[in-house]
């Protein structure tokens, strides 16, 4: 009897995984926009419940929105399975880019020097990840007790975002809940390639089937938090944070549960640190600069009558 051997792992195209993280981004970027205006649309920021989402629901424009992420999110989850983690997910940060002068169009606005500055500082951050991303990820396989700990450690830290907001107040709640949002994306990223592979090559186990119940159920909860955060905190809060805890989030789980790793060894690790906090410096600037931020502090500063 003749054994057959197993079927070969999903070939590496790192070009067109670059190219179909590009269209995603794309994708969600105008998924953000357009799910923010609805979002702006409903105008009860007093609690969270049935009477938001409900509104939510009954705008098309949000339907629309929707279309366009879950569009974004299968090609992202092909460019996965093309590319390693930690060059497909930098690329993400560039929806907070695209989706400027999308939510500028539909509010009427023109985007700001400042905003622009600060998404210049941006892409210079994510160029710099992107260049010394591994171009070949691993096999793209797990040991179960890795995946495992990973949904475990999402499920607490999650809880721990969502309990928090929940005392905070309207600006500092979008944060926390696009906090949340993020980890969603970025754990569902960086379990999509061993969910794949496993499913490539057989037979399930306890992580694999783990991983694959996080990566249904996990965009569900990030969908319902980002909208949350649009609502507080607008685009820039809600999105600049979302994008920001996104691709920091996968990178460590395929940094430290899928064996990848970064060009130049310890020296390109810290490299891609220092990008990292151009990143972050760039869409920290984002969020103070946005017209979200600057209403925030008009009102802070206008006298208050008796």
């Amino acid at each position: 009897m003749l054994v057959r051997p197993p079927p070969p792992a999903v070939a590496a195209h790192p070009v067109l995984a670059v190219g179909l993280a590009l269209c995603s981004a794309f994708l969600y970027a105008l998924a953000a926009a357009l799910q923010r205006l609805a979002a702006g649309r409903t105008g009860d920021r007093s609690h969270d419940g049935r009477a938001f989402f409900g509104a939510l629901v009954r705008q098309p424009v949000w339907w629309g929105g929707v279309g366009s992420m879950a569009a974004g999110a299968g090609i992202h989850v092909v460019a996965l399975g093309l590319g390693s983690v930690t060059l497909v997910q930098p690329i993400g940060v560039l929806a907070l880019v695209l989706a400027l002068p999308l939510d500028a169009r539909f509010e009427r606005r023109v985007v700001t020097r400042a905003e622009w500055a600060a998404a210049a500082v941006l892409v210079a951050g994510l160029g710099g990840l992107l260049a010394l991303a591994p171009h070949h990820g691993g096999g793209g396989t797990a040991p179960p007790a890795g995946l495992v700990a990973v949904v475990i450690a999402a499920g607490v830290v999650l809880a721990l975002l969502v309990g928090t907001s929940a005392r905070l107040r309207t600006a500092s709640r979008a944060v926390c809940r696009a906090a949340g949002a993020g980890l969603c994306a970025g754990t569902t990223s960086g379990l999509v390639r061993p969910v794949l592979h496993g499913l490539h090559r057989g037979p399930f186990d306890v992580g694999l089937l783990t991983a694959g119940v996080a990566v249904l159920v996990l965009p569900v909860l990030g969908l319902l938090l980002l909208q949350t955060a649009y609502r507080d905190g607008g685009l820039d809060a809600g999105l600049a944070t979302q994008t920001t805890i996104d691709p920091v989030v996968a990178g460590t789980i395929g940094i430290a549960v899928l064996g990848e790793r970064f060009t130049g060894g310890p020296g390109g690790a810290v490299l891609a640190a220092g990008c990292a906090v151009v990143t972050v410096a760039g869409l920290v600037w984002l969020i103070r600069s946005g017209p979200g931020a600057v209403t925030s502090r008009a009102a802070a500063a206008a006298p208050t009558s008796c």
